[in-house]
């Protein structure tokens, strides 16, 4: 099947994405040489062996039917990245690739039990360390703002909670990220193995966290059925993280569309990880889930480990779930909607997205509004056309009082000059 659409010239939006799973080979090699890591010989595959096309930025050597594979080769990198200076580079490279191909919005998933845990010298434990969590924002957050500088791209932080380290320990997270607030840290989440203990085991956690005015962002429905969502959103979640299992419950379908809850695709991740789709995205169900009036937002998940970005994401998306020009625009303003940014940043990066729009693309959202049978959906892709309407209409009122100015410009210096020469 070949794309509809040209999603390389698309605005895009990443809400699911981990910071250590970014890492990509050629930045692996350079953080092994740095910190004199001897890595396995067959630890990434040699040129020749894979399609530098598809994976420009090399590709790992694991093996992708056996999950404990692509788990050792994520500890792996994770265990490479130890120092500021690394969470800088890490990050200062995945934003400039994901601006590159054309990202306005990013949100990037921290674990403070991989970055900010080290050994209390008096007590001989490993535990969270503020200074050291202070120094790691400090050095992300530079990466970030350089990149806004440079490209305009803007990025918050999700901290998050690994469910498989225990209810205590996501509760120390939380109450650690409570009493070590960062303004770019606007989310919390829980990641880990879905199969360890329950959401309601971790509501300890979350309540601190919603307290400390942080949203949810909730791994859930990957590798468990939909009761996972419906815990997830009874306990407060803001976004799904994955959610591929929800069609196996109409209720749950139900909620998520009319509480507006976002579902975070990640179709390479989950056509590797999720056993039920058997490796195939013809049986993702990217595009029932969006028929149905579900927010959804498309994520690499782990775009360094799994050899993808947003925009090869988008790509595959346009190609195997038929997504048109209009549907790819709305579901980038979903995540605008839907992310963990201010108020006035969501507004600012949501009209700059309409003001990426033609005439064809509002009169596909018109067409597209007419014919959804989800009201839900029907409603959203009308609201859509209006707002589109009305910035296009703002954007020309500019350009003409900018061409008037431009001319009354033009004119006085032409007097200025006339007056000039009869002197």
């Amino acid at each position: 099947m070949t794309s509809k659409v040209n999603t390389a010239a698309l605005p895009k939006v990443t809400l699911h994405e981990h910071i250590e799973g970014t890492v990509t080979p050629e930045m692996a090699a350079k953080l092994a040489q740095r910190h004199h890591v001897k890595l396995p010989d067959d630890f990434v595959m040699a040129e020749g062996q894979y399609d530098k096309n598809d994976f420009p930025n090399g590709r790992y050597a694991y093996d992708e039917s056996d999950f404990g594979a692509f788990i050792n080769t994520y500890d792996s990198v994770a265990d490479m990245m130890r120092t500021p200076q690394d969470y800088y580079d890490v990050t200062k490279d995945y934003l400039s690739k994901n601006a590159a191909e054309g990202g306005v919005y990013a949100e990037l998933i921290l674990s403070p039990a991989h970055m900010a845990m080290e050994v209390n010298e008096k007590t001989g434990k490993s535990e969270l360390s503020a200074p050291r969590y202070r120094a790691m924002m400090e050095a992300i957050s530079k990466a970030a703002q350089e990149v806004k500088e440079e490209t305009g791209l803007e990025t918050r932080f999700i901290a998050t909670g690994v469910r498989n380290m225990g209810a205590e320990n996501v509760k120390q997270v939380a109450e650690f990220i409570r009493d070590n607030p960062h303004p770019l840290v606007t989310g919390f989440g829980i990641a880990g193995n879905e199969r360890a203990g329950e959401f309601d085991d971790f509501a300890d956690a979350l309540g601190i966290a919603k307290a400390a005015g942080l949203k949810l962002a909730l791994h859930a429905g990957e590798i468990r059925g939909p009761e996972s969502i419906k815990d997830a959103i009874r306990l407060g979640a803001s976004r799904i993280g994955h959610g591929v299992s929800a069609p196996q419950d109409p209720a749950v379908m139900k909620d998520l569309a009319e509480k507006n809850i976002m579902v975070e695709v990640c179709p390479t991740s989950n056509r590797i990880l999720v056993t039920d789709l058997k490796g195939d995205l013809d049986n993702h169900p990217a595009r029932v889930l969006y028929d149905a009036g579900i927010r959804i937002s498309l994520n690499p998940d782990d775009a360094g480990i799994f050899g993808t970005q947003t925009g090869k994401e988008h790509r595959i998306s346009a190609e195997k779930f038929n997504f048109t020009k209009a549907e790819m625009l709305d579901i980038t303003l979903c995540a605008i909607e839907n992310s963990f940014a201010d108020v006035k940043t969501r507004k600012q990066v949501k009209e700059n997205v309409y003001k990426q729009m033609t005439a064809e693309d509002r009169q596909e959202l018109k067409d597209l509004a007419s014919n959804a049978k989800n009201p839900i959906l029907k409603q959203r892709l009308e609201t859509r056309a209006a707002e589109s309407e009305k910035v296009a209409k703002k954007l020309e009122i500019q350009q003409r009082r900018a061409k008037a100015i431009s001319a009354m410009k033009a004119t006085k210096m032409a007097l200025l000059n006339r007056k000039s020469v009869s002197r």
